[in-house]
């Protein structure tokens, strides 16, 4: 009889951003696929609760260990050793860079090899250089250790294998992300209007507001919008609060927009089920990114009937095809154009509805969770 291998996942990004929806989503399906290992899933103490296991050969183990920090490259490091692994799995890259048992990560795109996150910064600019410096070290460090590289995307595999040419093709394994099943789930759709002082038809964005999402972007792109074509509606962002949502309030008082533009996370919690409620009643999904690994929230917009207006990325064009109205970024004029024609044709709108609901079948967490577990299996039986 073969011994039960255990499986270590790190789980402390649960719920929190991308990764954490991702890490959590890729559980949930292993538990249902995965009948024969045992998996220690590692949580913060904030998120321990929220993930309930309903595979008895899943346990939660806390692991209080602030990512990016000497705490995870030590006591995390510590304690990973304690459980004498078979196998860890990391779906992101911070990974104590000193673990020497088998590895397994997931790197959804390295953007910040691109793109600066220094603005929004509260550190001292020497001390973040210095994490900026580390985390470049950390990423290359994992790639070359890690057995496995799972990627959400072509254009990710091909940014990883041109910003790191040492790295083997074969190391990469492309697993497309999917649509949470809990998109749809809704509170009442007029009472989140209400809560968020929303009046008017509105469009939609969703995500953080690092300078690669180009969020600055569709705040002027807005103005061409009401200026030239004559959008009366207004327009939500939906993100937390932090150095760089700030800033774009700041812009969006300065260019006397702020009863146009909504910002309800710096007031307050966006829960899953108010979201979905703005999904339902929102006139389009507009993501103007310049820069992306996959871009989940538009597919997750698509999965209800929502239609997009997107930026002409290739990890756009690869992802979603022809379900999308697409845009320059760098032109604020071709984007207003662009979002007016999602906004006014109607058999367009019928069009990329349908595309949208045709295409959104094609990306399933459990079919990246099956390509994660077929890794799993091939390192343990080589083991």
């Amino acid at each position: 009889m073969k011994a039960i291998k255990t499986i270590g996942i790190d789980a402390r990004f649960w719920e929190i951003a991308g990764p954490g929806r991702y890490v959590k989503n890729i559980v949930e399906q292993l538990e249902v696929l995965d009948t024969k290992n045992r998996y220690l899933v590692f949580l913060s103490k904030n998120h321990y609760h929220s993930y309930v296991p309903k595979n008895p050969n899943f346990q939660k183990v806390v692991a209080d260990y602030k990512w990016y920090s000497f705490d995870e490259q030590i006591r995390f490091l510590i304690k990973l050793l304690a459980c004498r692994l078979d196998l860890l799995y990391v779906p992101h890259f911070n990974v104590p860079v000193l673990y020497p048992g088998k590895l397994v990560t997931a790197i959804a795109d390295i953007i910040m090899h691109t793109y600066s996150t220094e603005a929004g910064t509260t550190l001292p600019k020497p001390y973040f250089k210095l994490k900026k410096w580390v985390y470049s070290l950390v990423v290359s460090w994992v790639i070359f250790r890690a057995i496995k590289v799972i990627v959400p995307s072509n254009v990710t595999r091909q940014d990883i294998l041109k910003t790191f040419p040492w790295v083997k093709n074969t190391k990469l394994l492309l697993a497309y992300e999917g649509v949470d099943g809990g998109v749809a789930r809704e509170t009442t759709s007029d009472t989140v209007l209400k809560k968020f002082h929303i009046a008017r038809p509105f469009i939609l964005y969703v995500g953080s507001m690092y300078k690669h999402k180009n969020v600055e972007g569709l705040v002027k792109t807005f103005k061409i919008l009401k200026d030239k074509f004559g959008f009366t509606g207004q327009l939500v962002f939906v993100g937390k609060k932090d150095k760089f949502s700030e800033s774009i309030f700041q812009n969006v008082l300065e260019l006397g927009l702020s009863k146009d533009i909504l910002m309800p996370g710096l007031t307050d919690y966006v829960t899953d089920s108010e979201l979905a409620a703005l999904r339902k009643k929102s006139l389009l999904y507009v993501f103007p990114s310049f820069m992306e690994g996959f871009s989940l929230t538009p597919l997750e917009a698509l999965a209800v009937g929502l239609p997009c207006a997107i930026s002409d990325i290739p990890c756009h064009r690869e992802v979603y095809k022809d379900a999308v109205l697409y845009f320059n970024p760098y032109n604020g004029d071709d984007m207003a154009r662009k979002i007016n024609i999602g906004l006014t044709d109607v058999a367009l709108r019928q069009t990329l509805v349908k595309r949208g609901y045709g295409l959104v079948p094609e990306y399933k967490w459990e079919n990246t969770a099956r390509a994660t577990l077929a890794v799993f299996d091939a390192i343990l039986k080589s083991s």
